[in-house]
């Protein structure tokens, strides 16, 4: 039968699918140690890279992306953690306290915090596809998702389906801790691609 041959659609899927999952163990090993969440964030992306452009080679890939982007996927992740944590702390205060215009500073806060998340969906993503500073990658991440509003949105829910899927429902969220993320950053960067490649041409 067609369907179950190897150039068919669905075992295409199947090979896809378990590179990614071994490329996720991976990405959850090298999390476990939480200050290497960046370096092993960055990696992921890498080899998710390689992987869409049909390298298949998950170990060597990682190893690789740990290699080149350890330092600036760390610096990222420090960063986002100590701002993630000062918008929650301020948010907290804020709650609590009775002082003026309240509301508005919760809602600066929120509009901070949710620009900080849409920025950090397109950083790695950009690290891994673009030479450049770390100044410079975070910028143009930056101009990235709002430029391209749309596809940053399209990208917000793939995370919010695999956010909801994990915190819904028991089976599902084994589902998402197996090989969930790394699919999420899988499809982001397809998605992404069509973006990158107008600038790459240009470069």
């Amino acid at each position: 039968m067609k369907f179950f041959e190897y150039d068919g659609g669905f075992m295409r899927t199947a090979t896809i699918l378990s590179r990614l999952t071994l490329l996720n163990l991976l990405w959850l090993a090298c999390c476990i140690p939480l200050v290497t969440i960046g370096a092993a964030t960055a990696a992921q992306h890498h080899c998710a890279a390689c992987l869409m452009r049909g390298d298949i080679h998950i170990g060597g890939n990682f190893k690789e992306g740990l290699r080149l982007y350890w330092k600036k996927g760390t610096v990222i992740w420090i960063c986002s953690a100590v701002l993630g944590t000062a918008f929650g702390m301020a948010c907290y205060m804020l709650e609590l306290g009775s002082m003026p215009y309240k509301n508005v500073l919760m809602i600066m806060a929120g509009i901070a915090f949710l620009t900080m998340a849409l920025v950090l969906m397109w950083v790695y993503p950009v690290m891994v596809n673009f030479s450049g500073k770390l100044s410079e990658i975070v910028f143009n991440s930056f101009i990235f998702a709002f430029m391209y509003a749309p596809v940053t949105l399209i990208a917000a829910v793939f995370y919010g389906i695999a956010a909801f899927l994990f915190l819904r429902f028991l089976a599902t969220r084994l589902l998402v801790i197996l090989f969930g993320p790394t699919v999420v950053v899988y499809c982001t960067l397809v998605l992404f691609e069509k973006v990158f490649q107008k600038y790459k041409k240009k470069e």
